[in-house]
């Protein structure tokens, strides 16, 4: 393990996966490697049909690139199937040098060679010990178990992580499937996600509850029919207003704080972790499974506070934002090639499994076993308002937003919505077995260190073209 701060043990392991697969002769299939001064951009790009096959035999007039709405022209196609180690089409006769626009320096496949023993993906699979409730992780550990016992690639390697407050390696780099399979269903796996923070959210929803309803008994909400204006003398206002005010401030504000601070430390060590698996001379691929977070900290609570609608013109939520941590990721992850598949754990959405949502399990206001009449609310008849379990679940669904965005910008897939995990896990690892890498030479050369926006069709409208989005440019 390793806390936040530092995470040498996991970098060393993965420098190790590095240095093994290294000296097999294995060469980047993300990075191949061409003499010459000019920087092109390499773009991965998974093609299927209606039914979710790969599209085979497609050639570079098939493909279309744009750079900022700029037609670019293609240089080189390689093809990323079942030939082991895998060269640009041109590097045969080049022999030269070829970088990633903005990517680490690339290795040096000249002498690259393949074999029955050399692994051309590796698959990273990192479960969210911080975000995800122990009752999804069930449904995690079921789905990596049938994964792994029908898994029988052979030019693979898997790892298995978990990260939360600290970073596990559940299972070290390997290809033995036996051998993943025996560590994600054994007790210590599970161990990993009793410190979950999704219980400490549950909890914190249900006394935010009672302090907003507090707040509404003293002072104006609009979730009680109230009128009026806080603050400005309006009759009705009970003395216990601006201590009912403070304390809803106060737990906010320091929840936000507590939240930001998880958060952050969560994604600086997402990044080395991202940043280690550049090094790492095969397709890179990290399945990321989550129940998914704001990275507004405070959000959820926040939400509750704007259902209740209180009348109080002089609070600003200014709530911390890891867009920052979130952007350093992807910076790294689009610009060396590393594709996140991410998984939301909760399965189908239900509003259930939203906290102060008054329908979520764990609240003390849950209707969950009372007797409704169908001809009213059942939040009212919960004592929580309408708006409330609109705005908690609002809220809930922008938890997707991080997931969804890790998944787009590096051209993989986020899988929501479904019960079936084991479907997602097995697209990813489908996705990253049978590819294409198209290369060019961007006409915007300016060094300015600016986000990119790339654009891959092809000529079929109907197929579904899977490519980043986008990458950094290198700056002076």
């Amino acid at each position: 393990m390793c806390d936040f701060r530092r995470c040498a043990v996991v970098m060393l392991f993965l420098a190790g996966i590095s240095a093994r697969t290294q000296d097999r002769g294995v060469s980047s299939p993300q990075t191949p490697v061409i003499r010459s001064e000019v920087k092109e951009v390499l773009v991965p790009v998974v093609v299927t049909d209606g039914h979710g096959h790969y599209v085979p035999n497609l050639k570079m007039s098939d493909f279309q690139v744009l750079e900022d709405g700029q037609p670019q022209h293609l240089v080189a196609l390689s093809i990323g199937m079942r030939a082991g180690a895998q060269v640009s089409i041109n590097q045969a006769a080049a022999g030269g040098r070829i970088s990633s626009a903005g990517a680490l320096p690339p290795l040096d496949v000249s002498a690259a060679r393949s074999g029955p023993d050399t692994p051309r993906s590796t698959y990273l699979i990192l479960v969210d010990a911080l975000h995800s409730s122990f009752e999804n992780f069930k449904r995690i550990r079921e789905a990596l178990g049938k994964f792994f016992e029908k898994e029988q690639d052979s030019d693979a390697q898997y790892a298995v992580m978990v990260l939360g407050r600290k970073l596990a390696v559940v299972e070290d780099s390997t290809r033995d499937v036996n051998a993943a399979l025996a560590a994600v269903r054994n007790k210590h796996f599970s161990d990993l996600m009793l410190d979950s923070e999704a219980n400490n959210l549950a909890v914190s929803a249900d006394q935010f509850t009672a302090l907003m309803r507090q707040y509404c008994s003293a002072c104006y909400c609009e979730s009680a029919g109230q009128t009026g204006t806080v603050g400005k003398g309006v009759s009705g206002e009970m003395p216990e207003c601006p201590d009912a005010k403070t304390r809803v401030r106060a737990f906010l504000t320091s929840y936000a704080e507590r939240t930001f601070l998880l958060n952050q430390a969560f994604l600086r060590q997402l990044n080395e972790i991202v940043r280690a698996t550049t090094t790492m001379p095969t397709s890179r691929t990290v399945i990321f499974i989550s129940d998914g977070f704001n990275r507004v900290s405070g959000r959820e609570l926040y939400a509750i506070y704007l259902g209740y609608g209180p009348q109080d013109r002089n609070f600003e939520f200014n709530a911390p934002d890891t867009q920052r941590e979130l952007d350093a990721i992807l910076k790294i992850a689009t610009n060396s090639n590393v594709k996140f598949y991410t998984l939301d754990s909760r399965g189908l959405y239900t509003v259930t499994s939203v906290p102060g949502s008054g329908f979520a399990a764990s609240s003390s206001s849950s209707p969950m076993s009372a007797q409704v009449d169908s001809r009213t609310s059942p939040n009212l008849a919960a004592g929580v308002p309408e708006a409330v379990t609109s705005s908690t679940v609002s809220a809930a669904r922008e938890s997707t937003d991080v997931l969804a965005e890790l998944a787009h910008e590096t051209g993989g897939l986020f899988f929501e919505n479904n019960n079936d995990l084991l479907k997602g896990l097995r697209q990813a690892v489908a996705d990253g077995r049978e590819y294409y890498i198209l290369s060019y030479v961007p006409q915007n050369k300016a060094m300015d260190g600016k986000y990119r926006k790339i654009v891959v069709t092809v000529r079929e409208p109907k197929w579904r073209v899977n490519a980043k989005a986008g990458y950094w440019a290198a700056q002076n």
